[in-house]
């Protein structure tokens, strides 16, 4: 189970991911629709699930229509759940 928190109206995900880095979270892309991708790979055009790296751990980034979830495991520990709301400022519009 995961703890999942949306953001509607989402930024297009290369954009959200400068302006995470610009905020001191640098990540990483690893996993875009169930397959991996190389290091230093960008933000696609269209995608539905994204594994992204940070440095406090691996999150999941799913659209929903208009919307991008977010999603931590059940156990995800402070670092990880200040990260997921990082991301979710990072995505807001």
């Amino acid at each position: 189970m995961g703890l999942r928190t949306s953001v509607e109206n989402a930024r297009p995900l290369g954009e959200a991911l400068v302006r995470l880095a610009a905020a001191g979270a640098p990540s990483q892309i690893v996993m875009v629709d169930g397959a991996l991708v190389m290091p230093g790979s960008t933000a696609p055009a269209r995608w539905a699930d994204v594994r992204l790296k940070t440095p406090a751990g691996t999150l999941a980034l799913k659209q929903e229509g208009h919307a991008v979830a977010v999603v931590v495991f059940g156990n995800a520990d402070a670092a990880l759940l200040a990260m997921q709301q990082k991301i979710l400022d990072a995505l807001a519009p």
